[in-house]
């Protein structure tokens, strides 16, 4: 697959992603004046517990089905499917079992109070979403871009109709968001199991190749809880240093995050396949992740300096109570930025099947975002939270980077990424402390002009990709 076909696969699956964000764009701000920050930091709290639930049952498993999927034939796909997630759904039955037992404690665990039905709304948010993981993963695979963004539109708007209609005519409080949450992943699910024909119905499984991609995924779950802890520090720090109403605000700055998300899930989508089916047909060809690294990394810079730049203007769509977050998000960009590049340059890890590497990488990546968040939250909140998680992506890239380079050389232009990343801090700096719309957008347009002119080569290329397109298209 070229850079062109790759675009197109690019756009079939991130269509979905990019009307979803559209959705959140404007749906966002309406669950804004109808739900306080607070409320909001309590649902970010139970999404919080509900990723390391959903990391832990999985058991590393959606890797080994992405891993081995282009090594089974055909016919043997269905009985990869069904042998990957047959254990991670007996995992969530057992921990939903203990969840509605010990519901009372989890409670006051995370919410300081006792509210009825939490382990039970945790338990359906699990298996549901264990269920969707892996629906889509089996889409993903089969290279249906359209069908998966379908999903995903439609998760996200049920998602939003649902939360809507609970706060408006039951109660304004967190539990409309974790509805909400819970019906999208319903609606995503039910859409996927009419159109995923493949692993419709139930195959049998081989215990001994269940043992197989255990020994393959488990590496992975270590990772996967350090990374969820590394991920969750800002959050955890908050909680412990500030108050929900502090981390309803920073979840809200995740707001302007989700616009950068779609961008992150386009390429990661679309680029996985593509990767392991490209190393397995020709491992020596490296030119394409040069191209592809490079392209990423200009669109990333480009869309995350462009809503610094106006995030401000966005937040004025936001009730008023929500305003702050516009200044604890700007670092936050760096989130999907980073680690949208680092799937490109991590490939090396990944094809020498080196997972143990990762345990590593996020080890130390989240030992920088402890230290970040224990010095800065206490005195900044959650703009100290945010330079903290952001600053630490841009170690977990450099690890990720100078690990795979060993294992598998591609020779990146890592030249680009430090310029990049001096002209996103300054920006972030800029949008984090300076208060008005002029200093933001004037610091962004002349970080958008310098990253156009350090990447003019890709730019002309892109440019010449999409001409070449559109006459192909006219004819």
């Amino acid at each position: 697959m070229g850079l062109r076909t790759y675009v197109k696969s690019f756009f079939s699956f991130s269509i979905g992603a990019w009307i979803g964000a559209l959705t959140s764009f404007f749906t966002t701000p309406v669950v804004s004046y109808l739900i306080i920050p607070e409320e909001f930091g309590r649902a970010s709290m139970f999404t919080l517990v509900y990723s390391i639930l959903l990391t832990t049952c999985i058991l590393g498993l959606d890797q080994s089905f992405v891993r081995f999927y282009y090594e089974m034939p055909q016919e043997k796909r269905k009985s990869l499917f069904w042998e990957c997630i047959s254990l991670p759904l007996g995992n969530s039955i057992f921990a939903s079992i203990v969840l509605v037992i010990f519901q009372n404690s989890l409670s006051r665990l995370l919410f300081q109070d006792s509210y009825p039905n939490v382990g039970l709304l945790l338990s359906v948010s699990l298996l549901t979403g264990i269920l969707q993981s892996f629906n889509q993963l089996s889409i993903m695979m089969q290279k249906k871009g359209l069908m998966f963004s379908t999903i995903q539109i439609i998760s996200s708007l049920s998602n939003f109709l649902f939360t809507v209609l609970y706060a408006k005519f039951i109660s304004a409080n967190f539990y409309a968001v974790i509805f909400g949450q819970i019906c999208g992943n319903l609606a995503g699910l039910f859409v996927g199991f009419i159109y995923d024909k493949a692993n419709r119905n139930l195959s049998s499984v081989s215990y001994w190749n269940i043992k197989k991609y255990i020994r393959y995924g488990i590496p992975f779950l270590p990772a996967a809880l350090i990374y969820w802890l590394f991920s969750s520090m800002d959050r955890i720090s908050l909680r412990q240093y500030s108050t929900f109403t502090e981390i309803g605000l920073y979840s809200a700055a995740f707001k302007l995050v989700s616009a950068m998300n779609l961008i992150q899930t386009g390429f990661t989508t679309a680029l996985g396949p593509v990767i392991y089916e490209r190393y397995s047909s020709n491992p020596e060809d490296k030119e394409f992740y040069k191209k592809v690294f490079l392209t990423i990394s200009l669109v990333m810079y480009l869309f995350g300096l462009a809503l610094i730049g106006l995030k401000d203007v966005i937040f004025l769509l936001f009730s008023k109570t929500y305003r702050e977050s516009a200044y604890i998000a700007p670092f936050l960009l760096f989130m999907p930025i980073m680690y949208t590049i680092s799937e490109v340059t991590v490939v090396g890890i990944n094809f020498k099947k080196k997972a143990y590497w990762h345990v590593l990488i996020t080890v130390v990546s989240t030992l920088a975002n402890y230290i970040g968040n224990t010095l800065l939250v206490p005195i900044l909140g959650g703009k100290g939270a945010a330079i903290s998680t952001g600053l630490s992506y841009i170690v977990l890239f450099a690890m990720r980077t100078i690990i795979s380079e060993k294992l598998y050389p591609v020779k990146y232009d890592i030249s680009k990424i430090v310029v990049g990343d001096i002209i996103m801090v300054a920006v972030a700096l800029i949008g984090t402390f300076r208060r008005g719309m002029t200093a933001s957008i004037l610091s962004a347009a002349v970080g958008i002009l310098v990253i156009l002119w350090l990447y003019k080569r890709e730019v002309k290329s892109l440019f010449s990709t999409f001409k070449t397109e559109f006459l192909a298209s006219k004819n």
